[in-house]
């Protein structure tokens, strides 16, 4: 997985504990409905479809994608699907519901009709004036921050590469995750500071010069030599003591992935905040 996915499980995991930001229940989608959907870093994936009579949208790269009668997030995961065979690596897909509409309105292709109606020209000029362009800004370098994953309103972001995201909204509860970076969370109007356009700063956090781990029997706890150690494109090996080392850490999150005779293969996240000496355990096969 890339480090985006990473960063949105830990922001699950925050929305979870604090219960500061209710996240929406998937809405069902249907003929007719226009959806919104966002490609993380893929500004031309993501686009906005109104699902056709078939019940499907028209993708880019994919082509038709049957999303009638599925629940938001079930569209988002089969669009990611996809995208994957073929196309992109660990995509990430949100699939937003805009609004409910009429059978009738809808084209053949399932995009939305060139010529939008007084109605619709009206509720995009009050979507227009809710815009805000915030930065996304290193605390220490004073530079702006790309990649960044911000949730606001049930809805997530992301910073293009000189950390400005364009909100549909100025005001709500909103967190902020990105890359090697403590992550930030608070009323949207607390944490606006002054400039042109107006900034989030995020605070640098310090990452291990090196990781040891620890690979050990899950039942006797004793440490287990010449286990094979997956990490991106590397390969090591434990040694004598079940133990092997990981440098030069440029990022916040990785997944090692660990295969020995006799044991089940076992994958986990590591984190390179620390601690320095970690164990991690392999269940054997039986």
């Amino acid at each position: 997985m890339n480090k985006i996915k990473w960063l949105i499980f830990i922001f699950i995991g925050l929305v979870s504990a604090s219960g500061l930001v209710n996240a929406a229940a998937p809405a069902l989608l249907g003929a007719g409905d226009t959806v919104s959907i966002w490609v993380k870093g893929e500004p031309e994936l993501s686009v906005e479809r109104q699902v056709g009579r078939d019940g499907s949208i028209i993708m880019p790269l994919i082509g038709s994608v049957g999303v009638s009668g599925m629940k938001t997030n079930d569209a988002a995961r089969l669009i990611s699907q996809m995208l994957e065979d073929g196309y992109l690596k660990d995509p990430l897909v949100q699939v937003t519901l805009k609004g409910k509409g009429s059978k009738k309105a809808v084209t053949a292709s399932g995009v939305a009709p060139a010529s939008p109606s007084a109605t619709d020209k009206a509720a995009s000029a009050q979507t227009a004036d809710r815009q805000l362009l915030v930065e996304v800004v290193d605390a220490a370098s004073r530079t702006g921050v790309a990649d960044v994953a911000m949730m606001l309103g049930n809805k997530i972001y992301q910073s293009n590469r000189l950390g400005q995201i364009l909100l549909d909204e100025s005001s709500g509860y909103v967190v902020v995750i990105a890359d090697g970076f403590s992550t930030a969370a608070g009323q949207l109007e607390e944490m606006l500071k002054a400039g042109n356009p107006s900034r989030i700063y995020l605070k640098p956090i310090k990452l291990a010069e090196s990781v040891t781990i620890t690979v050990v029997d899950a039942f006797t706890r004793q440490p287990l030599p010449n286990v094979e150690v997956l990490l991106e494109d590397a390969k090591v090996a434990t040694n004598r003591q079940g133990s092997f080392k990981i440098s030069l850490i440029k990022k916040e999150f990785g997944e090692i992935t660990l295969k020995r005779k006799g044991y089940r293969q076992h994958r986990q996240v590591v984190d390179f905040k620390g601690p320095a000496e970690q164990t991690v355990m392999m269940v054997r096969d039986e």
